[in-house]
């Protein structure tokens, strides 16, 4: 039989990364739940880079004129245990996932369903500050190239500088 050995760096390294994938995002000391209704207002397009192209934003606005002004509706429950969220976009149900961002209730769709998938949308992003403020919605989208990405949301898109 082989016995590893391990430093007490690795030991602390294993027990901070057991710690970081159990700790919770901002946990309320109490149950908390609310709906909302969140306007998508803005769209770019984005190259498959990230960058922003003024052709593949005139591209996704035609594509998913649609959509815009159109409000997303999302009911959460946050617990100290558990978070939930789900979207109600273009009348169809999409379940999210939390994302563990400190300082928010963020939350993503794992799966799409098949109706919106078929209308282009990829992903759903639902994320509120910790205070249960600054609500906004995000849709990634195909564009109209395999490698255009439409982005429609709350707010404008901004770059991380």
């Amino acid at each position: 039989m082989t016995k590893l050995h391990f430093g007490l760096g690795t030991i602390a390294l294993i027990a901070t990364s057991l710690f970081l994938t159990t700790a919770p995002q901002a946990a309320p000391s109490k149950n908390v739940s609310g709906e909302v209704l969140v306007p998508l207002n803005f769209i770019i397009g984005l190259k498959e880079d990230g960058s922003s192209d003024p052709a593949v934003t005139e591209a996704c606005e035609k594509k998913y004129e649609f959509g815009m002004g159109k409000e997303v509706f999302v009911e959460y429950q946050i617990s100290p245990t558990q978070n939930r969220a789900v979207a109600l976009v273009e009348s169809t149900e999409v379940r999210l996932t939390p994302l563990g961002i400190p300082e928010t209730y963020s939350f993503t769709s794992d799966k799409m369903p098949d109706i919106l998938k078929s209308k282009g949308f990829l992903r759903v992003i639902f994320t509120m500050e910790d205070d249960f403020d600054d609500e906004v919605v995000h849709i990634i989208a195909a564009g109209d190239q395999p490698t255009d990405k439409c982005f429609l949301s709350t707010e404008a898109f901004k770059l991380r500088q």
